[in-house]
Order: C-alpha cells, then structure tokens, then sequence
C-alpha cells in the first residue's frame, strides 16, 4: 500500500506549543485555585462593550460575516494615521494569521526572512512553513534586537525582516534612534515587519511608530492585535497596515471569512471603550512596577518591560525546573529557554492579588532552592 506523501517543508516547522490552561493544571495536579501568568492575556478581562456587541451579534451567528470586516478597517485606517484609511488594513484571525499570509506571500523559492533569535517563533515557523530559510541573528547582550547585525544579515535572497516591539518574550521596544539608522540602510524590495501587539503598554517617549513608514510608502508593514490592550485574546482579532498595493496582493492568502463577525463586532465596539483601553494601560504600568520592585527585592534579575509581562533572566537555578515547581503550587508562567533566553521566565502581570502570589512562590522556591545548594 502506497504511503501518503507528506509535504517535507511542514515536517521540518517545530509545533507551537501553547502555556498550560488552568482546567489542565487543575486537573493534572488536583489542585482547586490556579493563577495562569503564562500567556500576556488581559488580567482585567475584555471590554464591556465589546462583550455586549459580541453578545448582539450572535443573534445573527447563521450568517456568514457582512460587512463587519469593511466597517472595521474604516475605522483602523484613519486610527493609525490621518492619511490611511481602509485600503491600508487587512484583518486576520489573530496576528498569527496575519504572520501565515505575510510568510505565504513572500516566503517562496527558498526565500529567506531575518529576525532576532531571542523573539516570537511563529516568525520561525511561517518561514519553514513555506520552505522559506530562517535567518536568526545573536541578540545584543541586553537581549534586545540587534538591528545594525540584522541589517548586514539582508542578503540577495531576504523577502522578510520581522521587528517585534515591544518583543516577545523580552519586553524591550525599539528606539527611535536606532529604527531610524535601520531604515536607512534597509534595501528596497525587503519587507519590514513591525510586530506591535504590546504597542498600546509603551510608555517610552522615544518610541518611533512605525505607521510613518508605512505613510511615506516604504515596504513596512505594521501588525497590531486587539488580543492584548483589548482583552479580546479567545476571540482571535488581528490587523495590519501597509500601502494598499500590499494589502490587495496579501488578500490572495486570506481565506474567505477568516474572522467571525461576531469577533469583529466586539473588535470595533472595543476601539470605542476609552475608559477600559486607559484602564488597562495604568494596570500594566502598576503592576510592572510592583513586579520590579519585589524581583529587586529578592536579589531576581530581571529586563525591564514595555509590555504586560516582565521577563526574569539568568536565574541561578534552571528555569524550567523552577516554572514546574511554581506550576505545583499553582502559578503557570512560562519558561523561554527554548527562544535562546538563559533561566528566563515570562511572568505575565496579573492582579495585585496574583502578583503578590507569585512573589511569594517565588521567594519560597529560591530559599528551598539555596537550601539544596548550601546542604
């Protein structure tokens, strides 16, 4: 019996593996209370406007998506910059979608896409996904982008470069300086992707928006996510600016309805939820400070974050030993020795209530831990 045949290029993309849920937690190790600080969601939950237009939508849940995917992008276009409008966005479901139609579009012939190796591996994956080549270039010391090494890294064969700001898993965004001396020696005929899904957490005066470029009519293209400021993570609502001739070609990869509009609806409701948006900022800006002051505190090396996680870096104990044991008292974070990070741990910010939990777990298992050495 003939065998089936397998395309080679999916066999050689690593599987994304997800943070544990708390059902999975709960059910694995019979514990009753679990807090997830694993996966950068909204610690305040969606916005209550978005949920009653999620809600209303529903009664129309045996229709195939109308218009709401039209009204969105009017309203994101003109949001990003006065001189865009909807020809200038593309929605997806989630940003990772977006990441599988920009890779599918330009990653062809053995192409080649640059990025960090200290970043979000979906870039990893969209490239082998199309038998495209990976190039991932050393992070500078802090673990931030390299940008001057990234940019000797373009080559004859490079169609992507993708700029993760805030990243993914280290927090650090981009400067304005260095975006700026990047740009000016990226070749044409290279898409630049800016990652900015952490964007609405930056409190840096010196961050460049990169929607400039994509204003100006460079080959930039810009991802955002209603997943994270938005509390709309289940519902899977993504999009991207770029000039309108790549917006059109990207369409050729989008599948038909590839967002609910019962998603949508609650996408565009949020972007009228001011109040829950600036909520959700002063949150995050809180609670990072919270979570720096009690890592110092307890002597813990940490990077300090644009986003809504905090990254704890070069532990003196192995990090995935330390996420299993913190997993056994109840709090799920993320171990990131797989993206090249040493002893890193991703802590999303919870409430006061989990972050103070967490610090607590925390201090235990490092005084159990310097027990162990010292006996």
């Amino acid at each position: 019996m003939a065998q089936l045949r397998l395309n080679p290029n999916l066999l050689k993309v690593p599987l994304y593996v997800a943070g544990k849920s708390v059902e999975e937690v709960q059910e694995e190790l019979g514990l009753d209370e679990v807090i997830k600080l694993a996966s950068n969601e909204s610690a305040i939950g969606p916005s209550p406007r978005a949920v009653q237009a999620a809600r209303s939508a529903l009664d129309e849940a045996h229709r195939y998506p109308g218009v709401a995917d039209r009204d969105l992008r009017r309203r994101l276009g003109p949001l990003a910059h006065p001189d865009l409008d909807q020809r200038h966005v593309i929605t997806g479901n989630g940003a990772t979608d977006l990441i599988r139609m920009i890779s599918q579009g330009f990653i062809f012939d053995g192409g080649e896409m640059v990025t960090s190796a200290v970043t979000f591996p979906m870039y990893q994956i969209g490239a082998l996904m199309f038998g495209g080549k990976p190039v991932l270039v050393p992070p500078a010391p802090n673990l931030g982008f390299d940008l001057p090494a990234i940019a000797a890294a373009i080559g004859p064969d490079t169609r992507l470069v993708f700029l993760c700001s805030p990243n993914n898993p280290s927090g650090l965004s981009l400067r304005r300086a260095e975006v700026e001396a990047f740009m000016r020696r990226a070749p044409d005929g290279v898409l630049i992707v800016f990652d900015e899904s952490y964007r609405d957490f930056v409190d840096d005066p010196d961050y460049l928006d990169p929607i400039e470029y994509v204003a100006a009519g460079r080959d930039v293209l810009v991802l955002r996510s209603f997943s994270k400021s938005g509390g709309l993570a289940n519902l899977r609502v993504g999009y991207a600016l770029a000039r309108p001739d790549l917006i059109e070609y990207l369409c050729h990869a989008q599948l038909p309805f590839n967002t609910g509009a019962v998603a949508l609806a609650a996408a565009n409701a949020s972007l009228d939820d001011h109040a829950f948006r600036e909520r959700s900022r002063r949150h995050v800006q809180a609670e990072r400070q919270f979570l720096y002051d009690s890592l110092e505190a307890l002597g813990v090396p940490y990077l300090p974050s644009q986003a809504n996680f905090v990254l704890i870096w070069n532990l003196p104990l192995q990090a995935q030993t330390l996420g299993e044991a913190l997993m056994r008292r109840g709090i799920i974070v993320r171990a990131v020795t797989g993206w090249g990070v040493p002893g890193g741990l991703r802590v999303t910010l919870g409430t006061r209530a989990q972050n103070q939990r967490f610090v607590q777990a925390l201090q235990a298992e490092l005084a159990t831990a310097r027990l162990e050495v010292k006996a």
